[in-house]
């Protein structure tokens, strides 16, 4: 059976592994642990296996609705904080950029619609955020952009404490109503640049 070298401490219901032991697993669990951050495959005198047998990732395969490969042009793993709910570990997310085909011609067809672009600086993102960063976000967005975080939230670190207010502020951004999309655009950018929070007071001299 293969074993593992311990890099960082973890404790389960039947177990404890401190930096450094050297653990004999199944091969199962030995693909699991071995991500080069847990752990190492690695011989039974603590000698680590050579790097050929260490986990590696390749780009990740990008596939079109209409079933076509599309061109990756960068692709990376990110750390990410792990979920509230999370019993512990390192977790990561994939960052992918692809170039999306061109339309025949020299424009789009007369039947396609013209597709809105985003800056990506402008797109709020709660996972970079945190609970009430993103409450006072949701305050002063309308009901569009409101279940697009919602959503994005819920597929990402899905917080507790998010979660359970979702219909009071999906409710509240109704009662709103449409905010326009430029100022929309620029609320999206003041909180991803790090300004986000509440509104500054308005001062006066008279």
């Amino acid at each position: 059976m293969p074993h593992i070298k311990v890099l960082e401490a973890v404790a389960g219901a039947d177990f404890s592994w401190a930096p450094g032991d050297i653990v004999e697993v199944s091969e199962e669990a030995a693909a699991v642990w071995a991500d080069g951050h847990r752990a190492v495959l690695a011989d039974e005198d603590g000698t680590a296996a050579p790097a050929s047998s260490e986990r590696r990732h390749l780009v990740p395969l990008v596939v079109g609705e209409d079933g076509q490969v599309l061109d990756v042009v960068d692709a990376g793993v990110l750390d990410v904080e792990p979920p509230e709910d999370a019993a512990g570990g390192n977790w990561v997310r994939w960052s992918v950029t692809v170039r999306l085909p061109q339309p025949d011609g020299d424009g789009p067809a007369e039947t396609e619609e013209p597709v809105e672009q985003h800056d990506a600086a402008e797109v709020f993102d709660p996972d970079q955020h945190s609970n009430r960063e993103v409450l006072a976000y949701l305050e002063t967005a309308d009901e569009e952009e409101a279940l697009r975080v919602l959503d994005t939230e819920a597929a990402g670190q899905n917080r507790a404490g998010i979660a359970k207010m979702r219909d009071q502020v999906l409710e509240a951004a109704r009662a709103r109503g449409p905010v326009g999309s430029h100022a929309g655009a620029e609320k999206a950018a003041d909180f991803s640049r790090g300004g986000g929070g509440e509104p500054t007071p308005e001062t006066r001299s008279w």
